[in-house]
């Protein structure tokens, strides 16, 4: 057994040093492509490392740019109930629309234009709303469907809202209509 594992030493040796010009080439090519592909594909540098954050004078980050406010009543001239019923189709898979249907996980929105926050009998609603007060007119609906958990603290909506101003406006539109 010594002597095979021996001769097979040999063998592999005097393979290795007849092609040793392979072995060599192979080496520089493998050499010449990784240079080749730092060439083609260098990392881009960050001229400046980090974030600018613009102090002001009293030494403190300056705020955020505010968004200027919506003009809620000229985007509702604009709405379209079409449209505002394509939008509410991301409310129905939580929301009825229809008169007389009951509640699915959020309460039933027919009539909802009006209608006294928290006021849906047979809905347990989350104590933030219950608190809330008021009725459901265009700007506390636009307000909520923003972003509902700024809106109203603790609410058990999930849903993260309705970024686009026109949107929120076709979507009130459709539930003025659902009345």
């Amino acid at each position: 057994m010594k002597e095979k594992i021996k001769k097979l030493q040999k063998d592999l040796l005097k393979i290795a040093c007849e092609n040793y010009q392979a072995v060599l080439l192979s080496l520089v090519v493998t050499i010449l492509a990784v240079f080749l592909a730092d060439l083609l594909y260098q990392p881009k540098t960050m001229l400046k490392r980090g974030y600018l954050i613009e102090i002001g004078s009293d030494g403190k980050a300056l705020p955020k740019k505010v968004e200027k406010p919506v003009d809620l009543a000229e985007l509702m001239k604009l709405a379209d109930v079409e449209r505002g019923a394509k939008i509410f189709k991301k409310c129905a898979s939580c929301h009825n629309i229809n008169k007389g249907e009951g509640a699915k996980v959020g309460p039933n929105l027919y009539g909802v234009v009006g209608r006294a926050k928290g006021s849906m009998s047979g809905f347990a609603y989350s104590d933030g709303l219950k608190t809330k007060g008021g009725v459901w007119d265009r700007d506390s609906i636009n307000q909520f469907i923003t972003k509902p958990k700024d809106y109203i603290s603790g609410t058990k909506m999930a849903f993260p809202g309705l970024k686009k101003p026109q949107e929120r406006a076709d979507v009130i539109l459709y539930l003025e209509k659902n009345k």
